[in-house]
C-alpha cells in the first residue's frame, strides 16, 4: 500500500532582497505580489521504502544547498541522498540563489534567507511525514500549447526570439493521489515553460503559481493541493510576443502572466475530467546516477587579460571578473557533477535533471521509451547551468553561450548530450526491473 504524506508553506522573502533571473535588475525586490512555496510530499510504502520530494518556488538551487538539506534529512530521519528529490519551478521572480557571478555582480546573496529556507523544508517535511495516509494514483495526460522555442535560427545562426516552429514540449502529464473515500488529496502536473513573463520587482511564482490556484480552487474536493514540475524549459517561454524585451516593456506584465496560469489550469483541468485511468501499482523506488560534462578549454592568465581589454562587453565583463577571482594563474574545474534522479511512484517515472536542460532532452527522452509514463523535469539537485543540444553548437546562443554567467572557463563539451541521455537511460532501465 503506498502512503502520501503533503505540506507546503509560504516562505517568501521580505522586501529589499535581490531577486535572481536577469541581470538587468538595478534595484531589490520592492514586495510580495504573490507568494513563493515550499511544498514537500512524502512517499511511503508497507515495505519502510520512504522517498521524499521537495518542490521549491526559486529560480535556482545551488549544490552546496542541495547537500545540506540531504545531511540534515539524513541525520533527522535516516535517509539518503537517494531518497530526496529537490526540484524548483524556476519562477525569476525569486531570490539570488549564488554568489555574485558575471551579469550578477551588483547583487548581494542572501544567505540568510537561504538558511531560513532550509529550515523551513525540514520543518514542513515533518509535517508531510505526520499527513501520512493510504492513497491510489491515477495518471493522465494532454496537451498545452502555452510555450514556444525562444531560438530563431536565422541564416544559420540563432537569434533570442519567438519560434513557433522550433522545438517545444506540449506535453502535459497530470499525476493525482486519491484518499481511501475517492476524494483527491493531490495533483501533480508538469510542464516545460520558462516563468520569465515579467522581470519586475515583486516576489513571484509567476504563472506557475497561477496555475496551482485556479485548479485547487475549479476541483470539487475538499482540501485538495496542487504541485507543479518544471519540464525540460531552458529553450522554451510563453511566445505571446516576437521578443523577451518586447514583452517586458509592456505595463500590464501581471495580467499576461494571469492568463497563461489560467490557460495552463484549464488544460489540466481538461485532462482530470476527461482522461484519467488509474495506477494498479504501489511500487516506490529510486535511483541516482551522476556524470561529469567537462569543458571545451581552459583560458590562463594571458587569454583572460586580452578577453578583458576586448570589444565584446559579455566577453570582457566575464574576463574582468575571472581576473579578480584569481590573483594568479586561473584554476578551472576539470569536470562538473551533474546529478540525475529517477522516482518510480507506481507505473509512473519522474526523471529530474540538474540545471537548464534544453526541451529536447525531455522529448528524445519519452521518444526513446513511448510505452512509459514519464514526466521529464530539469531543474533539480543543483543549478549547474544550461544543458544545450550537440545541434546548438554551431548556432550560437544563450543556451550554449551562458556558460559565461556561470564562471565557468569555456562551453561544455559537445558530448554533454550524450552522458545525460545514457545516464537517463541507465536510470529509466534500473527503474522499470527494480535491479
Amino acid at each position: 500500500m503506498l502512503r502520501l504524506g503533503f505540506a507546503e508553506r509560504a516562505v517568501s522573502p521580505e522586501a529589499g532582497i535581490w531577486l535572481g533571473g536577469f541581470s538587468n535588475r538595478t534595484e531589490p525586490a520592492q514586495g510580495v505580489r504573490d507568494d513563493l512555496l515550499a511544498q514537500v510530499i512524502w512517499l511511503q510504502t508497507d515495505s519502510s521504502c520512504e522517498h521524499v520530494l521537495v518542490v521549491l518556488d526559486q529560480v535556482g538551487v545551488t549544490r552546496e544547498w542541495t547537500d545540506r538539506l540531504e545531511q540534515r534529512m539524513g541525520e533527522r530521519w535516516g535517509l539518503g541522498s537517494g531518497q530526496v528529490l529537490v526540484h524548483w519551478t524556476h519562477t525569476h521572480c525569486a531570490p539570488l540563489y549564488r554568489e555574485p557571478t558575471p551579469g550578477f555582480e551588483h547583487a548581494g546573496y542572501p544567505a540568510a534567507y537561504w538558511d531560513a529556507l532550509l529550515e523551513a523544508v525540514m520543518e514542513t517535511s515533518e509535517e508531510a511525514r505526520g499527513d501520512l495516509e493510504p492513497v491510489s494514483l491515477t495518471y493522465g495526460s494532454g496537451t498545452c500549447e502555452l510555450a514556444v522555442s525562444r531560438r530563431l535560427i536565422v541564416d544559420g545562426a540563432n537569434q533570442f526570439a519567438a519560434n513557433p516552429y522550433g522545438t517545444a514540449d506540449h506535453d502535459l502529464p497530470v499525476l493525482a493521489a486519491h484518499r481511501e473515500d475517492g476524494s483527491r488529496k493531490l495533483v501533480l502536473f508538469s510542464y516545460a515553460c520558462h516563468p520569465t513573463m515579467t522581470n519586475g520587482l515583486f516576489v513571484s511564482a509567476e504563472f506557475p503559481g497561477v496555475a496551482r490556484r485556479v485548479v485547487a480552487s475549479r476541483l470539487p474536493d475538499a482540501g485538495v493541493k496542487t504541485v507543479f514540475l518544471q519540464g525540460c524549459a531552458a529553450d522554451a517561454v510563453v511566445g505571446v510576443h516576437n521578443s523577451e524585451k518586447e514583452r517586458y516593456q509592456l505595463p500590464d506584465q501581471w495580467e499576461d502572466v494571469e492568463a497563461a496560469g489560467r490557460y495552463l489550469a484549464w488544460k489540466v483541468l481538461l485532462v482530470l475530467g476527461h482522461r484519467m485511468e488509474p495506477i494498479e501499482s504501489d511500487a516506490l523506488a529510486s535511483f541516482t546516477l551522476s556524470c561529469y560534462p567537462g569543458f571545451e578549454r581552459f583560458p590562463d592568465r594571458r587569454e583572460l587579460e586580452e578577453r578583458a581589454a576586448g570589444d565584446h562587453p559579455g566577453d570582457a565583463r566575464w574576463a574582468r571578473f575571472q581576473l579578480q577571482r584569481f590573483p594568479g594563474e586561473p584554476e578551472w574545474p576539470s569536470r562538473v557533477e551533474a546529478r540525475l534522479h529517477g522516482l518510480r511512484i507506481g507505473d509512473a517515472i519522474l526523471l529530474g535533471q540538474p540545471g537548464e536542460v534544453v526541451a529536447a532532452y525531455g522529448l528524445r527522452l519519452k521518444a526513446r521509451h513511448p510505452k512509459l509514463r514519464l514526466l521529464t523535469l530539469a531543474y533539480c539537485h543543483a543549478q549547474i547551468g544550461y544543458i544545450p543540444r550537440r545541434s546548438m553548437y554551431d548556432e550560437g546562443g544563450y543556451e550554449v553561450d551562458a556558460w559565461r554567467t556561470w564562471g565557468y572557463p569555456s562551453r561544455w563539451e559537445r558530448g554533454i548530450e550524450q552522458l545525460f541521455e545514457a545516464a537517463a537511460d541507465t536510470i529509466v532501465a534500473r527503474l522499470q526491473t527494480g535491479s
